[in-house]
């Protein structure tokens, strides 16, 4: 009998890589202003994991393809999951994020490149307590600077 390494990876990427459970979650998770954006009747789950051989066992990643405002173009799901604190998280993220673009831009060559939402699912026991953006993580400095400091995410 095999013993199931990361159980929690194996219960994602079976899971959320069902549609319909996907369009359940997503429904169910993303703000309405995001839902009333998004085609989930069209979604599609991407091949390629972003994820790099050091930290597969620590991410599970399940990218989606839906269209937006019926135009063609594309946003890009990303989960995530922790059971323990890490404040580089949204670092984490940002780095899969550029990663996805490159092979976006590689792919298409289009002019631009598509939105990205990343979803970051943590399941530890004691409450989350970094804070969701890439923002909270940068010392604040003045407005002129904090213009080139991509912190939006």
């Amino acid at each position: 009998m095999e013993i199931i390494k990361n159980p929690h990876d194996s219960l994602f990427k079976r899971t959320l890589g069902d549609k319909e459970v996907a369009v359940d979650f997503l429904e169910n998770y993303l703000p309405d202003n995001i839902l009333n954006e998004i085609d989930l009747t069209e979604i599609k789950i991407a091949k390629d994991s972003f994820i790099d051989e050091e930290l597969e066992e620590s991410f599970s990643d399940i990218l989606y393809n839906v269209s937006i405002d019926g135009k063609e173009g594309f946003i890009y799901l990303l989960f995530e999951h922790k059971s323990y604190f890490d404040k580089m998280s949204p670092v984490q993220m940002l780095g899969y994020i550029t990663d996805i673009w490159a092979l976006y831009d590689n792919q298409t060559k289009k002019k631009k490149l598509p939105p990205i939402i990343p979803i970051l699912i943590y399941h530890g026991e004691k409450k989350w307590n970094y804070g969701s953006r890439l923002s909270e993580l940068i010392e604040y400095t003045s407005e002129a600077i904090l213009e080139y400091i991509p912190v939006t995410l």
